[in-house]
């Protein structure tokens, strides 16, 4: 059994023992085609939603006592430069940057450290694509956090998993200093949810990095659930929230921004559950507005 090891991001803690903190839950904002946003590579959008949004999730993380967290995702440079200064003025909460294009992501380290704000962004995330230039920005601009995306296609055991980490990344962090990161397993559809747990529980107890998933990312192939209607599809999502938290999941990515509201009301409950043995059996103590104390408040 590794030691686990706990990242601060911003006022955010994660990773360490089962329920010593709550998860940190994650929705996406700006995401591909999201209503809001009216030219994704120029980044216009309506900023008055936005701003709804943005508080929507600050008073859920609050009410509720749950880490929350918004993904950034960007199509474009100059896109993720303004959604990422938008963002971090209207909340203290981690801030992931999201894009699939290196220049988006490299734009988006340098605006934050701009802005003043590396001590509280995550750099989503390392791959198998990762450019050499992202490397070297890397270790001049340092985030509060590195994601790395350990999905190995031709061996998604857990096994499979932990040697991409041993082989591929470990050498990839030893470079830029990165002493942990947070893994995500990746989700390819939603029976892989089942390997992910498997996963999440073999990289904590091997390397003691935070782990999680975007378990999110498969309803939508799930044709059979979206059928029944969305109150439905809620269900599903919660079920994998729950589960992949059981397995010891840190990081929680339960897709876009509207469905916070869920997100947040489902995590709070499991971390009554997990907060509550941590205090009585493992003797640790509960930060103040943990969801132990405030979902007697609802």
């Amino acid at each position: 059994m590794a030691n686990f090891h706990v990242l601060k991001i911003g006022d955010t803690i994660i990773g360490g023992p089962m329920g010593s903190n709550t998860g940190l839950a994650v929705g996406s904002i700006f995401y591909d085609k999201h209503s809001l946003v009216s030219d994704p590579f120029a980044g216009e959008f309506d900023e008055n939603r936005a701003t709804e949004l943005v508080d929507r999730v600050n008073k859920l993380s609050k009410r509720y006592g749950v880490q929350m967290a918004f993904d950034i995702i960007a199509a474009s440079p100059e896109a993720m430069e303004r959604f990422l200064e938008f963002v971090s003025v209207r909340t203290t909460l981690p801030l992931f940057i999201n894009a699939s294009e290196a220049e988006a992501r490299m734009a988006g380290l340098e605006a934050a450290a701009k802005l003043g704000i590396l001590n509280r962004v995550i750099y989503a995330s390392l791959n198998e694509d990762t450019e050499d230039e992202e490397l070297e920005l890397l270790c001049r601009q340092r985030p509060a956090a590195v994601m790395i995306l350990a999905s190995d296609v031709s061996n998604p055991t857990p096994e499979g998993s932990c040697e991409m980490i041993e082989n591929y990344y470990q050498p990839m962090l030893k470079e830029i200093g990165v002493e942990a990161p947070i893994v995500d397993l990746g989700t390819m559809d939603p029976p892989s949810i089942g390997l992910n747990i498997r996963q999440i529980q073999a990289v904590r107890e091997r390397f003691g990095y935070p782990a999680g998933c975007a378990f999110s990312n498969c309803f939508p192939q799930w044709t059979s659930v979206s059928q029944l209607g969305r109150e439905w599809v809620n269900l599903s999502l919660a079920t994998a929230l729950v589960a992949c938290r059981a397995a010891g999941a840190d990081y929680l990515h339960y897709g876009i921004i509207e469905k916070a509201a869920v997100a947040a009301h489902v995590s709070a409950t499991a971390e009554v559950f997990y907060g509550f043995a941590a205090q009585e059996l493992d003797g640790h103590k509960l930060p103040e507005g943990h969801a132990l104390w405030n979902m007697f408040k609802l």
